[in-house]
């Protein structure tokens, strides 16, 4: 009985991880992973569902994803790629690459005005105080912070990895790979919530 039930959960487990191998793929070595572009839309189609002001977000075709911002009538274009993720107990800090300078859209006039003006005299950067605490800029790099709990898929696929760890991200042609200190495989997943994640099951 018991080995029916050992047979059982294996194919199972099987199952799993074949419907997850289209949108995880892993790497000679196992200390990288990659996110296909598949994983990756629908990880961007999870945040434009969930952040009010971000109106689309997709995979750049050569490198990192473009956002599109719309806030109080202005819409901004971030150009942006990930380049690494540092995990911790209660929070997640994260280091962005601006591939190019934000670009700024309205229809108003006086918020046109605005713009450039902000472009001319504070030379498109932003002053101090404009910003979250959570998120701070350094020439083309911006860097964040997040609680823990709001980013469920990191937490499914790397709880292993121990407090203070860093992810090396990558982003090119719409897939993401994730460089780690120590080797992974999926023991290391919990499947079951990734699945829930995907909407696969």
């Amino acid at each position: 009985m018991f080995g029916k039930i050992t047979a059982t959960f294996q194919k199972s487990r099987e199952f799993l991880i074949r419907s997850l191998e289209e949108y995880i793929m892993f790497s000679s070595g196992a200390k990288q992973l990659t996110l296909t572009r598949k994983m990756v839309l629908l990880l961007c189609q999870q945040a434009e569902s969930r952040v009010e002001q971000l109106k689309s977000l997709e995979p750049h075709s050569e490198e990192g994803l473009i956002a599109t911002i719309e806030y109080k009538k202005i819409q901004v274009q971030l150009h942006f790629t990930p380049e690494k993720i540092t995990l911790h107990k209660d929070c997640l800090e994260g280091e962005l690459r601006l591939l190019k300078p934000p670009q700024f859209e309205t229809e108003s006039i006086v918020y046109r005005y605005l713009i450039a003006g902000w472009a001319t005299f504070l030379g498109g950067k932003l002053p101090n105080g404009a910003l979250p605490k959570e998120v701070k800029i350094e020439n083309n790099k911006v860097y964040y912070t997040l609680p823990g709990n709001q980013l469920q898929l990191l937490d499914d696929l790397f709880s292993s990895l121990e407090n203070g760890s860093a992810l090396i991200t990558n982003l090119k042609q719409g897939n993401l790979t994730i460089e780690t200190s120590v080797a992974l495989n999926w023991n290391n997943f919990k499947l079951q919530n990734l699945l829930q994640l995907l909407n696969l099951k």
